[in-house]
């Protein structure tokens, strides 16, 4: 199984944003070809800078279709609060905002460092830290959140499988790719060592339940980035070509694992063909793998 899990920083606006949707989900024309109809989600903050497109920096027209593909499932993460939300009352207001209008999302990913988020050591926020003034798990899990990412991304293609180091060699890059599975290689041993930073790499499975600082339980899932220069590599709308190509495709199948895709799909050089042309062609063989009978690449 592969989702791709993508967080919208630095999306320019609500016509980037919708383009990308309409071509990963439709089969209508878009700006990029005939949409390739998966079905791919999308994440949602609300307080951000001015200049990328968030709930509360677009129009009424653009929450309006915000809360529609909340409510079709297109959009099925909280990319925690935005970088501007510092505070209760940020997501109080936020929550607020999406029970009037019956809108609900049971998926958490945090944002870089903003101050809501729920991880303590990759991603370091204080949403979960009762008495700071940041803190909100109590509102967010009693508005449905279940699942959470605190920032954790590993190398290897497909969880919940025996993991194994192929597919991380480039010839063509082997100094990086030295660097990535060592990088891979430590994160395990550091795993085997007690770390709970790493915990998640050591039995490469997709999902643990933990409890957050303020003793609520959930479920956290860990996300992959299988590209030979690194889990920070690529991992753009830009970049993704790199990352789901015809071999990682073809490993994950044969391993039969899951996988949980880390990327960025509003990093575009260009806001209204966000894709290159190796992205489009890997989104249309991610098509194609979907809707074989056979379900092979």
């Amino acid at each position: 199984m592969l989702s791709v899990c993508s967080d919208l920083d630095q999306t320019p606006d609500a016509a980037a944003y919708l383009e990308t949707m309409r071509f990963l989900n439709s089969t209508e024309m878009t700006q990029m070809g005939p949409g390739v109809g998966l079905e791919v989600g999308n994440s949602i903050y609300f307080e951000a800078s001015p200049g990328q497109f968030s709930y509360w920096n677009t129009d009424d027209i653009g929450r309006e279709i915000i809360r529609t593909l909340i409510r079709s499932g297109h959009i099925d993460c909280l990319h925690s609060y935005g970088d501007l939300a510092t505070s209760r009352r940020d997501a109080t207001r936020a929550l607020d905002e999406l029970e009037r209008h019956g809108c609900r999302l049971s998926v958490w990913t945090d944002h870089s460092l903003a101050p809501t988020n729920l991880g303590a050591d990759v991603t370091r926020g204080y949403g979960d830290v009762p008495g700071n003034e940041a803190y909100h798990a109590d509102l967010t899990i009693k508005h449905g959140i279940r699942y959470i990412w605190r920032g954790r991304v590993t190398s290897i293609i497909g969880q919940d499988t025996p993991a194994r180091l192929g597919g991380l060699w480039n010839p063509r890059h082997p100094a990086a790719s030295v660097r990535t599975l060592s990088k891979e290689g430590t994160k395990r041993l550091l795993a085997r060592c007690g770390s709970d930073k790493y915990a998640m790499h050591r039995p490469n499975r997709i999902l643990r339940k933990i409890a957050l600082r303020d003793g609520a339980e959930v479920y956290e899932f860990i996300r992959s980035n299988p590209h030979w220069g690194g889990v920070s590599s690529c991992e753009t709308a830009l970049g993704i070509g790199g990352v789901v190509t015809q071999d990682m495709l073809e490993r994950l199948i044969r391993r039969k694992g899951i996988s949980i895709l880390y990327t960025h799909l509003g990093k575009a050089g260009n806001r209204h063909t966000p894709f290159k042309p190796d992205a489009m062609e890997t989104f249309r063989r991610l098509a194609l793998a979907y809707n074989s009978q056979e379900r092979k690449v």
